[in-house]
């Protein structure tokens, strides 16, 4: 770029730039509180609001997910590995047809898991609090008691985690979460930071 081309964009942009000064500074208070609130909520100007609008991408995501997973919830309905057993019975010598059925129903499992989850996250919290010990040693949030096979999402290790409470007497704690993935939790349940979902 030329310096006189440069020299009058650099020009045209403070004088832009000052008279987009002198306009805001005629609107009333109310009118620059709206502009303000726009920019927050459009380029994001400040953290928070920005935060929220990307989470709010991250829950229209997983709400197209699961829409579009519902079709593959209905397929599962009416060709489940079972109701295939009973109308397509395979030949057990047969290697190949036991493949594909294995095959088949490792891809339903996954697939019943991954639905399992989206249709828990698409649900509004409805608690969020930390786990109080009771007297007769159940936890409770809130008003709610807090049950074996109940699930929760919980906070451990600076992020939050999804699963189901599961009674282990052989745990320091007595409880275990089993996550979405099989994976194990054993952590002290009295103050620990959790949410319901429902």
């Amino acid at each position: 770029m030329e310096f006189e081309l440069w020299l009058y964009a650099i020009k045209q942009l403070a004088q832009n730039y000052e008279m987009s000064q002198v306009i805001f500074s005629q609107l009333t208070k109310a009118e620059q509180e709206d502009l303000r609130n726009e920019y927050e909520s459009t380029i994001g100007g400040g953290g928070k609001k920005k935060e929220n609008k990307t989470l709010k991408d991250y829950n229209d995501l997983i709400s197209g997910l699961r829409n579009a997973m519902s079709i593959t919830e209905r397929y599962l309905e009416k060709n489940s590995i079972k109701r295939i057993n009973e109308r397509h019975p395979i030949d057990e010598s047969s290697a190949d047809e036991e493949f594909l059925k294995r095959t088949f129903l490792s891809a339903e499992k996954d697939i019943i898991r991954a639905i399992n989850i989206l249709s828990h996250v698409s649900k509004p919290v409805s608690a969020e609090g930390e786990l109080k010990k009771n007297g007769n040693g159940t936890y409770s949030l809130n008003d709610t008691v807090i049950r074996e096979g109940m699930l929760l999402e919980f906070f451990y290790m600076n992020r939050w985690e999804t699963g189901r409470l599961c009674a282990m007497p052989g745990s320091a704690y007595g409880y275990i979460f089993l996550g979405m993935n099989d994976e194990t939790f054993d952590v002290n349940l009295e103050g620990l930071k959790v949410r319901l979902r429902n």
